[in-house]
């Protein structure tokens, strides 16, 4: 299970409950992307792999979203006050393209919605690369925020001075070319000569031709002289407009973007997971491997390939495919595991995982009048 962070996320304060653990959305600090969220909390989340159903509000209450995720790191420390911190980091696991799309919409609320000193910022640990023209490795993107974004670099600068700014970023369909000037410059104690630098944005500039999808960005000093190709000022009262595309950018997927590589292992307990949800998160995610179900002490195997039911097993005497798919659809207590494997054997349901599905409430609502 790859644990390491999917992708760039917006710091932010949201509301957040864990079913099953919780009855309702609680207010913590966290980060947020499209793709997952990490957040504080002193539950038991469980190991990597298991899937939770989330309920996320947006701190002004007008934005929710319920959606599953699993686990891909748990964290426990203290701070420097003898605190004790936990936390958990999730990444999204939408069962439906609608469900995706709500994700990504709830995100740009939280993006958008802000109070003085409580705007959503991307920290350090993005990782993006800055350089001049020397090189690439003179300057490390320390901040970004809705307003401004500090530079760390190798180069002092007296505030006043202009600098610019290139950025390309996945999801975005040019780059961004941004300039302004330094407002606040702090030296950094050290061995080598390094410096804090933050820009306020100004101008958004004529845009080059984007060249790749990867994250980078350029910083250079600039001569007055160089800031002829300014397309227009930031209009006053909206210098956010770039830096929000920007912020955007970064921590929602391009729309054309292809699907993330699957985890290896889920598990859960089905009272807070239904089996039919996880049968459409399998179809929609396209996934092969073994589905384990524990209930009542008794243990049964699904196999799926591209998200499609292959077989069930065991069955008891008599008793066929569709009939002990219907009896684990209806079980509302015991465990679940799914490992992603390769599955070598035929079809003996053929029909679809939704067609399946839709077949069986049907027949249950039937017998039930």
């Amino acid at each position: 299970m790859d644990e390491a962070r999917r992708g760039a996320r917006v710091a932010a304060r949201f509301r957040v409950a864990i079913e099953g653990l919780e009855n309702t959305p609680v207010l913590r600090k966290g980060d947020i992307s499209a793709s997952g969220t990490y957040f504080e909390t002193e539950h038991d989340v469980g190991n990597v792999g298991t899937i939770h159903a989330l309920q996320l509000v947006s701190l002004d209450g007008a934005s929710s979203v319920r959606v599953l995720a699993h686990v891909v790191r748990t964290v426990r420390m203290s701070d420097v006050d003898g605190r004790r911190i936990a936390g958990a980091a999730f990444e999204f696991l939408p069962d439906s393209d609608a469900a995706a799309a709500s994700v990504q919409d709830f995100v740009r609320r939280v993006l958008a919605y802000r109070r003085p000193g409580d705007e959503p910022t991307l920290s350090s640990h993005l990782a993006a690369r800055v350089g001049r023209v020397s090189g690439p490795d003179d300057a490390l993107l320390q901040k970004l925020s809705v307003r401004s974004l500090v530079l760390e670099t190798s180069w002092p600068i007296e505030p006043g001075e202009s600098v610019r700014v290139d950025v390309v970023a996945p999801g975005m369909t040019r780059r961004l070319r941004l300039d302004g000037r330094a407002v606040r410059v702090v030296a950094k104690a050290g061995p080598t000569p390094r410096y804090d630098i933050e820009v306020a944005v100004q101008h958004e500039t004529k845009r080059p031709l984007r060249a790749d999808s990867s994250m980078a960005i350029a910083a250079v000093r600039l001569d007055p002289r160089d800031v002829e190709d300014i397309v227009e000022p930031v209009p006053e009262g909206d210098t956010t407009q770039v830096l929000d595309e920007l912020l955007g950018a970064l921590i929602l997927p391009p729309e054309d973007g292809p699907r993330r590589n699957r985890r290896t292992h889920l598990s859960g307990e089905l009272s807070r997971i239904h089996l039919g949800t996880l049968f459409g998160l399998f179809e929609m995610e396209r996934m092969t491997g073994r589905l384990v179900l524990r209930t009542r002490g008794a243990e049964s195997r699904l196999y799926f390939s591209d998200g499609h039911i292959l077989d069930v097993e065991p069955l008891g005497r008599g008793e066929d495919r569709r009939a002990r798919i219907g009896k684990l659809l209806a079980a509302r207590e015991g465990t679940f595991e799914f490992s992603v494997e390769k599955v070598d054997r035929p079809d003996r349901l053929g029909v679809g995982t939704t067609a399946l599905l839709l077949d069986l409430a049907r027949e249950e609502d039937e017998t039930s009048r």
